[in-house]
């Protein structure tokens, strides 16, 4: 019988149901959270990549969800360049 099944009752979603968690405030990447995410910098800064984020002065919030999906909210500004920590560890050919 699947969990899902049971995950209308309370107390057995908050056993089975992850909490989201933030990851970046602002600009500040948040280590401890990213470790208790199991996220890498190496994923976060994909994910940033993949929500074309530039620079770290875009981002407002980056968040793990409860389905494990990475959010980014920022906001754009077209006189910007891109921030080479963004491109960490991008092999260019």
């Amino acid at each position: 019988m699947s969990v899902a099944k049971f995950r209308k009752y309370p107390f057995i979603r908050k056993l089975v149901d992850n909490s989201p968690i933030l990851l970046m405030n602002g600009t500040d990447i948040l280590e401890d959270n990213m470790m208790e995410a199991r996220v890498t910098r190496e994923d976060l800064f994909s994910k940033l990549r993949e929500s074309n984020v530039t620079q770290f002065s875009q981002i407002k919030a980056v968040i793990m969800e409860t389905t494990g999906d990475i959010s980014v909210l920022h906001y754009k500004d077209p006189e910007h360049e891109i921030d080479e920590v963004i491109l960490e560890n991008v092999r260019f050919k």
